[in-house]
């Protein structure tokens, strides 16, 4: 049994060993992205934030300054889109929220609202609550199997154990669903200026709505250059793809 422990030990020490390697390059990075920005050479710290993003960083501070980069760039649009991948990957940031709010008035374009697992996000981080889920969900089904085989009739104990691991699993669901990678997956942010959703995807087809630059929508299907997207009124037209940013990066978050 010690053999195992000690192989497993063994192997968590070399699979974390890249990252703890990458740790300080991506700090390294990260401070100098800082230094440009706060020497006022916003273009060197936006090109520097977003190789951080393109080497599959999820930090949100990295988005929230990568933001305020483009905010001081006047690119109000991208600045909208970091700000809102930066709430996304943490919903308690105050400063992210206040800057998203801030730069989509500028905009003209109301805020997103968040769904319910972002609002639980606001007070348990989405990592803590999985973990706390998936230790209340495996304690409860142990409590459960120890009912089921005593020698002694423990129905309450069955009862207790199995609201506990429905209790954890609950809390897993909300981190799973909470994750960006899941929550924003399907949404787009309108890049483009004077874009028209179209019923069909065709340059000639019958405009539904004009969407304001900022504007954020959830994208539905493809087809060719045109996107169909659901859009804020409750209907779905075309929209050209190029006029759409998605908010989950090309690398990931």
């Amino acid at each position: 049994m010690l053999k195992k422990l000690l192989f497993l030990l063994a192997m968590v020490v070399l699979a974390a060993g890249p990252a703890a390697a990458q740790a300080p390059d991506e700090a390294k990075a990260f401070a100098k992205a800082k230094r440009d920005y706060d020497e006022g050479n916003y273009g060197p710290a936006r090109e520097g934030y977003a190789q951080l993003v393109g080497a599959g960083s999820r930090n949100s501070a990295v988005f929230l300054n990568l933001g305020h980069a483009n905010y001081r760039l006047g690119r109000n649009v991208e600045a909208a889109i970091n700000y809102r991948r930066a709430l996304a990957l943490d919903p308690a940031d105050a400063a992210a929220r206040r800057s998203l709010e801030h730069v989509l008035a500028k905009l003209g374009v109301p805020g997103p609202g968040l769904g319910f697992a972002e609002i639980v996000g606001q007070y348990l981080p989405f990592d803590l609550l999985a973990l706390g889920g998936s230790l209340l969900m495996w304690g409860g089904i142990l409590v459960v199997v120890f009912a089921v085989f005593s020698p002694a009739p423990r129905r309450g104990t069955g009862f207790a154990g199995a609201f506990v691991a429905i209790l954890g699993a609950t809390a897993m669901v909300v981190a799973w669903a909470g994750d960006a990678r899941i929550s924003l997956a399907q949404k787009s942010v309108v890049t483009g200026e004077k874009v028209e959703a179209r019923s069909t995807p065709a340059d000639n087809a019958q405009k539904l709505a004009s969407l304001p630059q900022g504007s954020e929508v959830t994208l539905v299907a493809t087809r060719d250059d045109w996107s169909l997207v659901r859009l804020p009124i409750g209907v779905e037209g075309w929209v050209k793809s190029s006029e759409l940013e998605p908010l989950v990066p090309a690398g990931g978050m």
